[in-house]
C-alpha cells in the first residue's frame, strides 16, 4: 500500500515539474536559512553547558554600591573569599580560582618569542570543577608542583609544532621562571566564556612578592568559581556569604557593597554590565530570540508557499479526487496521499538544503565572525535539527491542502462546478501574511543599518581615527615614560604622543572618585560619585577634545598635580555654574583638595548604549589613577610606525612584547553583536523576500493558467494589452499594499523597542518605511510581470483551441 502511495506521489510531482521545482527550491532555501540561524542560536544558548555540573557552578560577583551611575559590578574578587566559603559553608563543595599577574604571558621556545593572553594561574581543582579534558597528564596532580604548566592542543602546536610535549620546558624567565609541561588539555569548545591556552600551577607564586594576593581580603584580582551542592538556594547562600565578607573585609570596602552569585549558564547573556570580566565575548539574549523568530518565519513563509500553490492547483486535481472517491477511496486515504506528497517534497528540499548549507557555511561564518562547521563528519550533529525542520515543514504545509482538497464532493467535481471558492480568500490572506513578515524584515533591516551607520559616524567629541594605542604592561616604564614618549615622538609619521590612565571610548575598568564641594563656611556641602581618568598635557591636542572654559594642564608636574578638569555633565551634576577656580575634595586613593582649572566639552568616554556621566580629569601624576597607555596620533602608512614603535618599546621594556591596537578598530569591535545582528537581518530579509516572491511567481502562473480562456475572450472582444495587464496585476498589487499597511506599525513597535537599548539612536523616520514599501512592491510586481506579460502577448486562438 505504501509503495502505491509513493508511486502516485512521484508520478504527480513529475507531471507538475514546474510546480514541484518552485516548492522544493522555496522549502530548501527556507530550511537552509532556518538551519543557519538556529545553528547560531544554539551556539549562543549552549554556552558553558558542556560542563557536566554547569547547573551547580556559580561565580561570586562584587557589587559596589553608590557609583556615579548606580551600582557597579565586578567579576574579580579576593582569592581568599572563595576558599573561605568552602571552609565555612556546607553548601559549597569545591572552589577554583583563576588569576593573572599581568595581561600577558611572555615565553621563549626554541629562540622564538611568544606573547600570550589566554593564560591563568590556578590549581588542579580546576579539573574537578570544570570538565576540562586532559589528553595527557594526571588531572589530580597536573598543577600541584611549582612551575608546572598545562597547555591546550592548539597551544602545544603553536609552541612546539606537535601535541607530544609532555615534560618539555617553556622559558618564561621574564615572567616567573621556566615552566615544565605536565599536561596537555583538549581545546575548549567555542561556546565557552573561558578562553584558555595555558594553565600555570599556583604553587609557583610561593615565596614571591605576589603570594599575598591569595591571603588578602582587599586585593580584587582573581576570578573564582564555586561548585555547589544540589538544590542550593542562591538567595540563602548570598546572605551567608555576605555576612562572611562583612566579618573579614575592611569596613570601608563592604560599607555599601555586597556579593551576588551568578550561575555559570548566565554568564554569556547576562554579563554586559560586569566590569573587568573574564568573558572575552558576551552575547545578547534578545538577538537569540529575534533570530529564532526569523528562523520560524522563514519556515512559515516557505510552508505558506506550498499551501498556496497546492490549493491553487486544486482546481486541476479536482476531477482526479472525484474519480478516486467514486472508485472507493475514503477521505483518510486521500489525506494520507497528499501528506505523502508534502513530506516527499520536504524531503527533496532537505537533501538540496544540505548541499546549500554546506556551500553557505563559509560565507555565513565570514558574515558572523564565527567558525561553525558543516560537512559530512558533522552532519550527524545537524541531523536532528534538519529532520525536525523538515517534518515541521511537511506537516505544516501539507495538512491544510490535504484537508481542503479531500472535502470535494464527487458529484459536484464531475459536473465541473466551482470547488475552490473559500480557498481563494485564504490564499489571498496567506500572500498578505507572507509579505507582512517580509516587509517587517526589510523595514527592520533598514533601521538596524541606520543605527549601525549612526554609531560608526557619530561625533564622539574626540578624534578616533589614526590613533595607535600602546599598553603599558610593565611598571618599570612609568618612571621613564617621558623619555619613551620623546623617542616615540621622533618616529616619522607620529604627530603627537600622549599618555593616559584610560582611553576615551574604551569604557573598561574606569576608576571612580567621590567629589565633595564646600560651602561658604568651608564645610563639605555634598558628595557626588564621578568617573576619573588621568591625562598628560598632550591629550587635548592628540584627541582634539574641546575646552569649554578655563585652561588645560600646563606641563608643570608639581603645579598640575593639584589641579583637575571636569566635563560639562560633571559641572551640572555638581551644581557649579562657574566651576573654574572652585576647590573640591576628591576621595579615591586617599583624600585631597584640588582646584578645578577647566571644563571640557562632553565627549562619549563610554559606550553609546549609556548616557554621559560626570568625569574628572587629573594630571598624569595624580594618585587616583596611574598611566596605562601611550596614544600616538599618526598619519600615513601605519606599518613602519608600528615597527618603529616596537623597537622603542623594546628598549624600555625587555620583558614584554608591545601590545597595541588602533582605537577606531577597537571601538568598532565593541559593537560586534549589533554588527552581527545587522548582517543576519539583511540575510533574513533577503531570503524571506526571495521565498515569498518565488511563491508569488507560482501563484501568478496558476492564476493565469486558470483564467487563460477568459483572457482569450477578452482579447477577442477588444481588451487592450495594458487593460489585461492591470486586470491580472491589480489583485496582487492590492495584497502587497495591504501587507505594507499591516507591517508598518508592527515594524515600528519592534524597532522602537530595540532602539531603546541605545542612549544615542536614530529616529525612525518615514524614509525607511517608504523605501521598504517601494522595494517590496517593485520586487513583487517584477516577479509576476514575466508571467503577466507572457499572457498578455499570447495568441487568443491558442487559449481557446482546447474547446
Amino acid at each position: 500500500m505504501f509503495k502505491n502511495y509513493f508511486k502516485i506521489a512521484i508520478r504527480t510531482l513529475w507531471r507538475s515539474k514546474g510546480y514541484a521545482f518552485i516548492n522544493i527550491l522555496g522549502l530548501a532555501i527556507g530550511i537552509t536559512g532556518a538551519t543557519l540561524l538556529l545553528t547560531y542560536v544554539n551556539s549562543e544558548r549552549s554556552f558553558d553547558k558542556f560542563h557536566t555540573n554547569y547547573e551547580r557552578i556559580v561565580r561570586p560577583v562584587f557589587i559596589q554600591g553608590g557609583g556615579a551611575e548606580g551600582d557597579r559590578y565586578f567579576s574579580r574578587v579576593p582569592a581568599i573569599y572563595a576558599r573561605t566559603l568552602v571552609d565555612q559553608l556546607p553548601e559549597v563543595e569545591e572552589e577554583v580560582t583563576l588569576t593573572r599577574l599581568s595581561s600577558q604571558f611572555n615565553a621563549n621556545v626554541n629562540n622564538v618569542n611568544f606573547t600570550e593572553t589566554n593564560y591563568f594561574i590556578t590549581t588542579s581543582d580546576v579539573f574537578s570543577v570544570f570538565d576540562f579534558e586532559l589528553l595527557q597528564g594526571n588531572e589530580k596532580t597536573a598543577l600541584d608542583e611549582p612551575f608546572s604548566m598545562v597547555v591546550t592542543q592548539s597551544q602545544a602546536l603553536k609552541f612546539f609544532g606537535t601535541e607530544d610535549v609532555m615534560g618539555k620546558t617553556v622559558d618564561a624567565s621574564s615572567y616567573l621562571g621556566n615552566f615544565k609541561i605536565t599536561g596537555v588539555m583538549k581545546d575548549l569548545p567555542r561556546n565557552s566564556h573561558l578562553e584558555i591556552g595555558i594553565l600555570l600551577g599556583q604553587e609557583t607564586l610561593n615565596g614571591t612578592n605576589t603570594a599575598d594576593l591569595y591571603g588578602s581580603w582587599s586585593r580584587f584580582s582573581s576570578y573564582s568559581y564555586l561548585l555547589l551542592k544540589e538544590n542550593t538556594e542562591l538567595t540563602t547562600l548570598s546572605n551567608k556569604a555576605n555576612k562572611i565578607a562583612k566579618d573579614n573585609m575592611p569596613s570601608e570596602v563592604v560599607a555599601s557593597s555586597s556579593f551576588m552569585f551568578q550561575p555559570l549558564e548566565d554568564i554569556h547573556f547576562h554579563s554586559a554590565n560586569i566590569e573587568g570580566d573574564i568573558a572575552a565575548f558576551k552575547g545578547e539574549e534578545t538577538y537569540s530570540v529575534i533570530f529564532t523568530v526569523i528562523a520560524i518565519f522563514l519556515i512559515v513563509i516557505a510552508a505558506v508557499n506550498y499551501m498556496n500553490l497546492a490549493t491553487s492547483k486544486a482546481v486541476f486535481r479536482a476531477k482526479e479526487i472525484g474519480i478516486r472517491k467514486v472508485v472507493g477511496a475514503i477521505r483518510q486515504q486521500l489525506i494520507f496521499q497528499f501528506l505523502i506528497e508534502s513530506f516527499m517534497i520536504a524531503f527533496f528540499a532537505l537533501v538540496i538544503s544540505v548541499g546549500i548549507t554546506d556551500l553557505s557555511m563559509p560565507f555565513f561564518n565570514e558574515l558572523t565572525g564565527r567558525t561553525f562547521e558543516f560537512n559530512w563528519s558533522t552532519l550527524l550533529e545537524y541531523l536532528p535539527l534538519l529532520m525536525g525542520i523538515t517534518l515541521a515543514i511537511g506537516l505544516l504545509s501539507g495538512i491544510y491542502p490535504a484537508l481542503f482538497m479531500t472535502k470535494f464532493k464527487p458529484v459536484s467535481v464531475l459536473k465541473g462546478e466551482n470547488v475552490t471558492g473559500s480557498a481563494f480568500n485564504l490564499r489571498k490572506a496567506l500572500v498578505v501574511f507572507q509579505f507582512v513578515l517580509s516587509t517587517v524584515f526589510v523595514i527592520s533591516t533598514l533601521v538596524v543599518s541606520d543605527q549601525m551607520n549612526f554609531i560608526r559616524e557619530k561625533d564622539l567629541g574626540f578624534d578616533k581615527e589614526n590613533l595607535l594605542v600602546i599598553d603599558i604592561n610593565n611598571g618599570s616604564i612609568r618612571p621613564v615614560f617621558k623619555t619613551m614618549r620623546y623617542e616615540l615622538e621622533q618616529i616619522p609619521g607620529v604627530q603627537e604622543v600622549a599618555v593616559a590612565s584610560r582611553i576615551p571610548g574604551e569604557w573598561k575598568n574606569i576608576n571612580e572618585v567621590e567629589v565633595s564641594s564646600y560651602d561658604q563656611e568651608g564645610e563639605i556641602r555634598d558628595s557626588v560619585k564621578s568617573y576619573y581618568m588621568s591625562f598628560d598635557p598632550n591629550m587635548l591636542s592628540t584627541f582634539n577634545i574641546k575646552l569649554r572654559a578655563g585652561e588645560f594642564f600646563s606641563g608643570n608636574d608639581q603645579s598640575d598635580s593639584t589641579k583637575i578638569l571636569i566635563n560639562e555633565t560633571a559641572a551640572k551634576k555638581f551644581g557649579l555654574e562657574n566651576p573654574v577656580g572652585t576647590v573640591v575634595q576628591l576621595a579615591g586613593r586617599g583624600k585631597a583638595n584640588y582646584t578645578i582649572i577647566g571644563v571640557l566639552e562632553d565627549f562619549n568616554f563610554q559606550s553609546l548604549h549609556t548616557s554621559l556621566s560626570p568625569l574628572v580629569i587629573g594630571a598624569w601624576n595624580n594618585p587616583n589613577a596611574v598611566i596605562d597607555y601611550f596614544i600616538l596620533k599618526t598619519s600615513g602608512n601605519p606599518k613602519p610606525i608600528i615597527d618603529a614603535a616596537g623597537l622603542v618599546h623594546s628598549k624600555f621594556d625587555t620583558r614584554t612584547v608591545m601590545d597595541y591596537h588602533f582605537l577606531d578598530n577597537q571601538l568598532e569591535a565593541f559593537y560586534e553583536t549589533e554588527r552581527e545582528a545587522n548582517v543576519i537581518f539583511i540575510a533574513g530579509a533577503s531570503l524571506s523576500i526571495f521565498i515569498a516572491c518565488l511563491g508569488l511567481f507560482g501563484l501568478a502562473s496558476f492564476t493565469i493558467q486558470k483564467r487563460v480562456k477568459e483572457l482569450g475572450i477578452r482579447k477577442i472582444l477588444g481588451s487592450s494589452q495594458w487593460g489585461i495587464f492591470f486586470l491580472l496585476s491589480s489583485s496582487f498589487a492590492k495584497q502587497i499594499l495591504l501587507s505594507f499597511v499591516i507591517a508598518a506599525p508592527i515594524a515600528y513597535y519592534i524597532m522602537n523597542n530595540w532602539l531603546e537599548n541605545f542612549e544615542y539612536r536614530v529616529g525612525i523616520g518615514v524614509g525607511a518605511f517608504l523605501l521598504a514599501g517601494c522595494f517590496t512592491f517593485l520586487v513583487s510586481m517584477l516577479t509576476i510581470s514575466y508571467r503577466t506579460i507572457k499572457a498578455v502577448n499570447s495568441n487568443p486562438i491558442d487559449s481557446l483551441r482546447t474547446e
